[in-house]
């Protein structure tokens, strides 16, 4: 956050926030607003970087090749 704010400021704005939800038409208007969205190649690289080293289940694999399935039998039948 900003440097200005103070650790005891920044845990008052974190409990007002705590539990709050974002009603699906404003999720809905970020989700169409940041489709397309292309990020810079900084950023690219740190987060290639945050994922390498980490291992997946075998559950999460099974369910990741199942989603990817569906995805690719939605798009042939368009």
């Amino acid at each position: 956050m900003r440097e200005y704010l103070t650790e005891q400021h920044k845990l008052r704005i974190a409990e007002a926030h705590n539990g709050l939800s974002i009603r699906p038409d404003v999720r809905e208007k970020i989700s169409v607003k940041m489709t397309g969205r292309k990020l810079p190649d900084e950023t690219r690289r740190k987060m290639s970087e945050a994922r390498k080293g980490r291992t997946l289940t075998a559950e999460h694999k099974q369910k990741l090749s199942e989603a990817l399935k569906k995805y690719h039998r939605k798009l042939k039948s368009i």
